[in-house]
């Protein structure tokens, strides 16, 4: 069993910087307005060869407001499911009441923790730290989390607490489906990732904007393991009013990026907009699986719920991403959330496929002699040969007597063609076009 360490603390006392550097990269959002970070925010950490789980908190707060009492019900959470607690402290701002009363859970749930005070970094933090003793604690690691100060003793801790662990690294492999969540604000992104993994991962709330991180969440179904990002909503750029949410839509766009695979939520209630249309553009742009999840199933009325006609109407309205696999779905009552799993599958089976490449080229001379073919110059379109790009699993070379002039609408016979032929459900296909003089 992989040991979950956790960092907890008050709002601003940097957690999402020091949860950065022991990654040594740029996961959480970090900036200085409290309540940054709402979700738990899990990633791999690896010191001495050894595997360990790092989540990064939200701040802890006695504010009765909407988000900080979720948030709080979270750090409850990983307190009583952590191995190790990395209780952090603000040696810039001294003791607070908070402090106490996250460290009198910590004792009563019986965790081991290391008490580390961050932003020791000039005189004044310096003279803070007496202050601290006040918990009953003995012992302290001093760091400057900002600076990158003495993050080697706390590694060497966390190390030190594992000795008898034999959590050796696990390679990933291309065998894990890497799969993000994406969609508008308040879709039932949160609440997918949640019935997905069986437990509260990410905050839900009506409220929208509520998730800001990427948050990642290894599943494990049988001998299968599924990597799952929930990312911030996707706003238009004139709907984003703020900093940490400008940084929250580059992180779901880099999520895109990074995927094999996308699922994109649709509200039911709404259907789809012109921003649910960009972000089909941008996952057919990156070439990405696609599963689109009509979400809130239970709310369409009974006599209009017919799953075909529903999915054909969601298709002709996304024409970019017409040979998705859809699925309808009630993220909050965890219907048919199984059948995404089937989904998942079954794509990332088909974004591994190779095509055989004697049946592709007999297929597609004769669709073009057939059809009616695009002609140049007086030159009807002829394929010389097609060829699948080596490493890329879902790219196509087709050499022809010309390559320019092309219609996008016989582009796209071709791609849906070969993907009927070829039986390639919800994968894109990036054919490309270039002109051969041999004859």
């Amino acid at each position: 069993m992989i040991p979950l360490i956790s960092i907890v603390g008050r709002p601003n006392v940097g957690k999402s910087t020091l949860f950065n550097r022991l990654l040594n990269k740029k996961q959480s959002i970090v900036f200085s307005q409290p309540g940054s970070t709402r979700d738990l925010i899990k990633e791999d950490l690896i010191i001495n060869d050894k595997n360990f789980f790092l989540v990064d908190s939200g701040g802890f707060d006695n504010d009765k407001n909407h988000y900080p009492t979720l948030i709080k019900e979270k750090i409850l959470e990983i307190i009583k499911k952590s191995n190790l607690i990395i209780f952090l402290l603000d040696g810039k701002a001294g003791l607070q009441n908070e402090d106490r009363e996250i460290l009198k859970i910590i004792r009563k749930e019986k965790k081991r923790y290391v008490a580390v005070i961050n932003k020791i970094d000039y005189k004044k933090s310096s003279e803070n730290i007496p202050e601290f003793y006040k918990l009953g604690i003995k012992q302290f690691v001093q760091i400057a989390a900002e600076h990158d100060r003495n993050l080697s003793t706390l590694r060497e801790y966390i190390g030190d607490s594992f000795k008898s662990l034999d959590s050796p690294i696990e390679e990933s492999g291309d065998f894990i489906p890497k799969v993000a969540i994406v969609g508008k604000p308040n879709a039932g992104k949160s609440t997918l990732i949640n019935s997905l993994a069986k437990e509260k991962i990410s905050i839900v709330s009506e409220i929208p904007g509520t998730t800001r991180d990427t948050v990642n969440v290894k599943i494990n179904r049988g001998s299968q393991d599924y990597f799952f990002v929930d990312t911030a909503g996707l706003r238009r750029k004139s709907k984003i009013n703020n900093d940490i949410e400008y940084y929250s839509t580059s992180r779901a766009v880099n999520a895109i990026e990074k995927s094999d695979i996308v699922i994109l939520i649709i509200d039911s209630q709404y259907g789809p907009s012109k921003q649910d249309s960009k972000i089909s553009s941008l996952i057919k742009k990156n070439n990405k699986g696609i599963i689109i999840a009509i979400n809130k199933a239970d709310l369409i009325p009974s006599d209009i719920k017919n799953e075909k006609n529903i999915s054909e109407k969601i298709l002709e309205s996304l024409p970019e991403i017409n040979y998705a696999q859809t699925i309808l779905i009630s993220a909050l009552k965890s219907k048919n959330i199984n059948k995404i799993y089937t989904l998942i599958d079954t794509i990332h089976k088909n974004l591994k496929m190779k095509i055989n490449i004697n049946k592709l080229n007999k297929f597609l001379k004769a669709l073009i002699e057939k059809s009616t073919a695009p002609v140049n110059k007086g030159r009807k379109l002829k394929l010389y040969y097609a060829t699948q790009t080596t490493g890329a699993h879902s790219s196509l070379i087709l050499f022809v007597n010309f390559a320019k002039g092309i219609p996008n609408t016989y582009k796209k016979f071709i791609e849906r063609s070969i993907r009927k032929e070829f039986d390639i459900a919800g994968v894109s296909l990036r054919v490309r076009y270039r002109t051969s003089r041999a004859e």
